[in-house]
């Protein structure tokens, strides 16, 4: 089964951003000169790259670096689209923490809260009672309070 990590990550599918080739000289540079190094290791070489490999390796590293910056570029617009996410999700909650304040404070205002309270204490402690009257004990009865009011906030 995949984990929630692999099913929250889409693949990036890369489409060309822009109709012309980007250039970055600064990552074509560090990647052309990667590509030399390991040309020449593979191959064995010293010295200066013959000079249709040179244009091989200059090519590579082109194309390598135009998809480089489309991947970073794709990569930050997709940390963008999730903070924009985070945020709508935050606010969201906010708007509900809000409503929740709301309604305690209007609740907390009617004349009938004290008597509501009162009469579901009367309520649990008949129940208790009951519970014990069956043969719980004085602590089973509680669990089984506590559980009924845990059931009955969800």
């Amino acid at each position: 089964m995949p984990t929630r990590r692999e099913l929250s990550r889409s693949p990036i599918t890369l489409q060309p951003i822009t109709s012309r080739p980007v250039n970055v000289a600064s990552v074509e540079n560090a990647i052309r000169r990667d590509v030399e190094t390991s040309v020449k290791k593979q191959l064995k070489l010293t010295g200066t790259l013959p000079a249709d490999v040179k244009e091989i390796v200059q090519a590579a590293a082109q194309s390598a670096a135009t998809t480089s910056v489309e991947l970073a570029v794709a990569r930050a617009a997709e940390e963008a689209a999730r903070d924009v996410g985070r945020r709508n999700i935050t606010t969201r909650f906010d708007e509900k923490i809000k409503v929740a304040a709301d309604s305690l404070a209007h609740i907390s205002k009617s004349d009938e809260v004290e008597e509501v309270l009162k009469r579901r204490s009367e309520l649990l402690a008949k129940k208790r009672t009951s519970l014990l009257a069956v043969g719980f004990s004085n602590e089973e009865s509680m669990q089984i309070l506590l559980a009924d009011i845990a059931a009955r906030a969800h």
